[in-house]
């Protein structure tokens, strides 16, 4: 496995990540080109960064096309995934996360039907692109009730009827233990029941804070808060020992967005984090 974060592309993003010892990095599409769309200036800045990244000895775990693709257009949704995945080609990673979206006015139900008929069409992309989708389980809602998600695959059970409804192989998880263990999920079991369906890792904690759960509950005031591995609830030996089980051996990238590192100490949360983490992945 390769331990990386997931950030905006720049040579200076390229140069910390060598600096700090990291292998890879996930990189936010549209970073390096503002219009992900298969023309010229596209493929041009994605080899300039290509570039950067094999000047520094450092890879790509990820390229990160996140948005709502439920939303809006399909045809277009579809022409942006082609173009990621060239992008990604040229990156020279197999990978691309993204969100599944949802029309949060909409049922559930309504949304895996429009879920199915947006993604089969990218799923069979993907396929002619020798890419893996991999799509995040973030929950897409927060707030109080009654909550509306974004992103119709925050659940186990959301997992099943998404895979059940676009039966390509192509099509799997971008894990991130953070979002189960907010709303009350067994981050490891349900890792090891997707097992062949992990494409992509997130290192990311959750901190429960308990004073504001015992005034309001999960579904008010302020729950929980995301946290540098280590932080926060996860027992990330156990984490790491579990994704080492199923045999995983992609990338393992730091989603930092721990309110107590932020601004100045950014730089020392993805320490605090790399200092977690390498131990227990290269041991």
């Amino acid at each position: 496995m390769k331990l990386g974060y997931l950030c905006r592309y720049s040579r200076e993003e390229v140069a910390r990540a060598a600096r700090l010892g990291f292998d890879c990095l996930e990189l936010q599409a549209g970073s390096i080109c503002k219009e992900v769309k298969p023309n010229l200036k596209m493929r041009s800045a994605a080899k300039e960064a290509r570039a950067v990244l094999d000047d520094y000895g450092v890879s790509v775990s990820a390229l990160a096309h996140y948005g709502n693709p439920l939303a809006g257009d399909a045809k277009a949704a579809l022409a942006g995934y082609k173009a990621a995945f060239g992008m990604a080609g040229i990156l020279g990673t197999d990978t691309v996360a993204t969100l599944a979206g949802s029309r949060p006015e909409e049922s559930t139900e309504d949304n895996v039907k429009r879920f199915a008929r947006v993604f089969r069409p990218i799923a069979r992309a993907a396929e002619r692109a020798g890419v893996k989708l991999a799509v995040e389980n973030w929950t897409g809602f927060g707030g109080e009730l009654p909550l509306k998600s974004v992103n119709v695959a925050r659940s186990p059970a959301l997992w099943r009827r998404m895979f059940e409804a676009v039966p390509s192989e192509a099509l799997g998880l971008e894990f991130d233990p953070s979002h189960l263990v907010r709303i009350g999920v067994d981050h490891i079991a349900a890792l090891k029941a997707f097992a062949d369906r992990v494409y992509h890792v997130h290192a990311k904690d959750t901190e429960l804070l308990y004073d504001s759960i015992a005034e309001h509950g999960y579904y008010g005031g302020r729950p929980f808060r995301y946290r540098i591995p280590g932080y926060g609830q996860i027992d990330w030996a156990e984490f790491i020992s579990a994704v080492v089980e199923i045999g995983y051996d992609g990338g393992v990238v730091i989603e930092h967005e721990d309110p107590v590192f932020s601004g100045e100490r950014f730089e020392e949360g993805l320490v605090r984090g790399y200092d977690v983490l390498r131990p227990l992945i290269q041991p």
